[in-house]
């Protein structure tokens, strides 16, 4: 019974997470997409030779070089000779379940029973970095970068020369995944010293300084020196940003000022730095010797390899801690939100697993009493519970509004980018335009908005009227209802039609968690994002089967 019960509760936070990614990931190439999936695919498809197909692969896309996500494009390309960007965003989570293999060792190698493995699952797979599991780019960055070099660390933790080289291989290629992978060369460091195996320390270290060299090779640093030079003048907000990142998971209060947003994420991150500086130092020093370096490390090396398995948790936690140093020292001039964003929070999500199977080794398996362990397993189902309670509804509102954008790029070549004759849009304009003729990418057709295009892009009927007001503050355009009924379903909502005699514009503005049941809409006509011109202001109305198009007497001047 409690076998089965255990089982159930894995596979219900992985169902959950899965049936969460098949409903919302849409076929929509946003913002940072375009680098790496159309664009790339279309200039490897036009390549002359392989020389310029390898550099296509290997050039760096911003700030990293991310092989993994090309290769993945281009194998789905082989496979479908397509482009569908719902596919592969749910492909970029496979790594996530490898994650989920790699802890799962921990557990069997130490021995102990598999039900305390279950808060694992409820810790790693919520939706709180929404913007990673359903952003196609990160999804094939973060979530492999942990767990290739995790597979890199495992491999070492074996202790043989063919593992070794598995290690080297993992960890050079999660060098070009993206640039945090190069983390994990210095991880394997400190694993191999523990191990007293200094003649392979001596060869990795080799590899990893070619792998710098390589990766580094015509790469532009210019962004990491703007960062240090913010670091210089406000030291005190890489300090707290440390511990802010690494206690993200406990960021539920996005919608509030960042100094309150912050409190619970920084004193999280303290609380588990303290338990990592637990299960590292003081489970290893008698308080009754004489304290000794050489003993000390001696003791260390006896720990770790009678149980080697625990070189898993100390390089996530290495992996982890170097990579929220790096962000708190080259981010915060972005602003102080940057330690929380959404698509980093897979690491503070990594980081509670991290610190749950540190007091998982280092004292529950060792105590009879189950009551602990109990408190922390509802801990991380109500946790699991909370994340999709506040942040599902950011999700379902994504969902539409980049199925808006999707359509507004198809009628008027605007929505993949952020404003109409930006260097960016002419970019995704080109891009698509390599594989929308030959059929490579398609826009999205399963969609309410296709379904209903003929009423959306024909005339406004005169028996349907709704009234709503327009007004303008700090020359931004808002329109307002606050009679029509609001749903709850998949594409209910109000979508605002902007008509001129020439283009026809969705525009919709998301809801929170806090609005949801609020009946109407409140809709801002975004900057920069319609050609100039007069447009007659209609509603496109969906509740569930019910689909309605009104008419409004009212019309905007768009001219910014």
């Amino acid at each position: 019974m409690k076998k089965t019960l255990t089982q159930i509760g894995i596979i219900l936070p992985i169902f959950f997470f899965i049936l969460m990614l098949f409903t919302y990931a849409v076929n929509v190439p946003w913002m940072d997409d375009t680098d790496a999936f159309p664009d790339f695919l279309g200039r490897f498809l036009e390549a002359k030779d392989w020389n310029e197909r390898a550099w296509l692969l290997f050039k760096p896309n911003n700030e990293h070089r991310i092989v993994y996500a090309k290769l993945m494009n281009l194998l789905h390309y082989a496979l479908t000779g397509t482009l569908n960007m719902r596919t592969l965003t749910i492909m970029s989570n496979i790594t996530l379940f490898g994650i989920l293999w790699i802890f799962w060792r921990v557990i069997k190698e130490q021995k102990i029973a598999p039900m305390y493995f279950l808060p694992v699952p409820f810790l790693l797979l919520q939706p709180q970095y929404y913007l990673t599991s359903l952003w196609t780019i990160t999804g094939f960055q973060y979530q492999p970068v942990i767990f290739f070099g995790l597979l890199g660390v495992y491999l070492l933790s074996r202790n043989t020369l063919l593992t070794f080289f598995g290690a080297v291989l993992a960890v050079f290629f999660d060098s070009f995944t993206m640039s945090n992978g190069l983390f994990y060369w210095m991880v394997g460091l400190v694993v191999l010293a523990l191990q007293g195996r200094y003649k392979m320390l001596g060869v990795w270290a080799v590899f990893a300084v070619a792998t710098f060299k390589l990766y580094f090779y015509r790469f532009d640093t210019e962004a990491n020196d703007q960062g240090f030079q913010y670091f210089f003048k406000h030291p005190h907000e890489s300090f707290f940003g440390f511990f802010t990142h690494l206690g993200g998971g406990l960021d539920f209060q996005t919608l509030s000022p960042i100094l309150i947003r912050s409190i619970a994420p920084t004193i999280t991150g303290f609380i588990l730095i303290g338990v990592c500086i637990w299960w590292i130092f003081l489970k290893v020093i008698n308080t009754k010797e004489k304290f000794s370096l050489i003993n000390f490390w001696e003791k260390l090396q006896l720990r770790f390899n009678n149980e080697p398995s625990n070189y898993i948790i100390l390089g996530s936690l290495l992996f982890l801690i170097i990579n929220a140093l790096v962000i708190a020292i080259l981010r915060p001039r972005f602003g102080y939100f940057v330690m929380i964003v959404g698509n980093y929070k897979i690491y503070p999500a990594t980081m509670l697993v991290v610190v749950y199977l540190m007091l998982l080794t280092g004292w529950l398996k060792n105590i009879k009493s189950q009551k602990v362990f109990r408190v922390l397993l509802i801990s991380s189902i109500l946790f699991n519970m909370a994340s999709y309670i506040k942040f599902l509804p950011e999700i379902h509102e994504r969902r539409k509004d980049l199925l808006v954008r999707a359509f507004n790029q198809e009628y008027n070549k605007i929505g993949f980018g952020p404003y109409v004759g930006s260097d960016f849009d002419q970019y995704v304009q080109t891009s698509l335009g390599r594989l929308i003729p030959k059929g490579i990418y398609q826009f999205p057709t399963n969609t309410v908005f296709k379904t209903s295009e003929k009423e959306i892009l024909s005339n406004f009927a005169d028996n349907q009227n709704l009234k709503v007001n327009v007004s303008t503050v700090n020359k931004e355009i808002f329109v307002e209802n606050y009679d029509l009924p609001t749903g709850f379903g998949l594409n209910d909502g109000a979508y605002l039609i902007l008509k001129s005699p020439t283009k026809t514009y969705l525009i919709y503005e998301k809801r929170f968690l806090y609005n949801f049941k609020d009946s109407g809409f409140f809709i801002k006509i975004p900057e920069k994002y319609l050609v100039h011109a007069t447009y007659q202001v209609g509603v496109f109305w969906v509740k569930g089967n019910e689909r309605k198009i009104y008419k409004t007497d009212k019309i905007v001047e768009v001219n910014y």
